[in-house]
């Protein structure tokens, strides 16, 4: 059945297993609620997690749970949220932080993975963006190949991993730097000595964040040849245009912190070069893309 094309998309979702890294970012929020809610008979979903700012992995799920986003959720289908199974680890760590045992119930349980994190702030150190964006997304296929269900792993990227392009198409293009030999420089070269190297090695990219992302395409374009792999490049993800709820959002990233600067009155003026268009693209229909996209690659293997 799930080879017929004519699979529905909540048919192709229902009893499977699924692996999220990023479940608890703007994005990561979203998918969960999507999924739960419009793909009921999904058996479990496994999210990454790391203790944070005080707050152990529980108390981290417990209050993303309780965001507005999954309002409609609880009141309409409560106990989908015991599908929901906290998994410790670190997407800045190697081989993601997870311990043996959680390792081994992913290897046997899990059949599509959605790799969602990524560290997304502009002036990180070359260092931690290549442990956050680019090696993680290595460790993430090291472990898909062990997977002995696995039908889909989704990688998400940006429209702006290829800045240097006017037009970037459907297709996966070569980077300047080997993603190989950038993580053995980051595992092996000291913070300070990397600090220095990094405008040069950088090049014409603008920040750590967008080589790296690149990077981690090429690293999805290598595995592709052993794992059932797609990507894909959302623009500047912006608040829902309809579901669950109108205007949702959980950051002031991009556009929306200037929305709400100049609605304040805080933000009179901004600097801009009015002859270039900013891509924006609501989280919802972001979130009905990766899903579209993992169906459609999923009934082909």
């Amino acid at each position: 059945m799930e080879n017929n094309a004519n699979v529905y998309i909540p048919a192709f979702y229902a009893g499977r297993s699924i692996f999220i890294t990023g479940g608890t970012g703007f994005l990561g929020k979203a998918l969960i609620e999507k999924l739960l809610r419009s793909c009921p008979e999904i058996a479990e979903i496994f999210i990454l997690i790391r203790s944070k700012k005080g707050l152990s992995v529980d108390d981290r799920l417990k209050k993303m749970l309780n965001n507005k986003l999954f309002d409609k959720l609880r009141n309409e289908q409560p106990s989908s949220f015991d599908k929901i199974i906290p998994i410790t680890g670190d997407v800045a760590l190697k081989n993601l932080g997870l311990l043996a045992v959680d390792r081994e119930v992913l290897i046997d349980r899990v059949s599509i993975i959605f790799h969602v994190a990524a560290n997304v702030r502009f002036d990180e150190s070359l260092k931690e963006a290549v442990f956050s964006n680019t090696r993680s997304t290595r460790d993430i296929c090291v472990l898909a190949e062990k997977m002995k269900k696995l039908k889909v792993l989704l990688h998400v990227s940006s429209t702006y991993t290829q800045i240097d392009k006017f037009v970037v198409d459907e297709i996966l293009y070569p980077s300047e730097f080997d993603w190989k030999k950038m993580i053995e420089i980051a595992e092996s070269v000291d913070e300070h000595s990397l600090e220095i190297l990094t405008a040069k090695i950088l090049g014409t990219m603008p920040n750590t964040y967008i080589f790296t992302k690149r990077l981690a395409e090429q690293v999805i374009s290598d595995y592709s040849k052993s794992l059932p792999c797609v990507l894909i490049r959302p623009s500047i993800v912006i608040s829902t245009l309809i579901e669950p709820v109108r205007g949702w959002i959980d950051n002031f990233n991009g556009p929306i912190g200037m929305l709400i600067g100049g609605g304040k009155g805080v933000l009179r003026v901004l600097w801009c070069d009015p002859n270039i268009i900013s891509d924006y693209v609501p989280v919802d229909a972001t979130i009905k893309a990766i899903l579209i996209v993992t169906w459609k690659h999923g009934i082909k293997t």
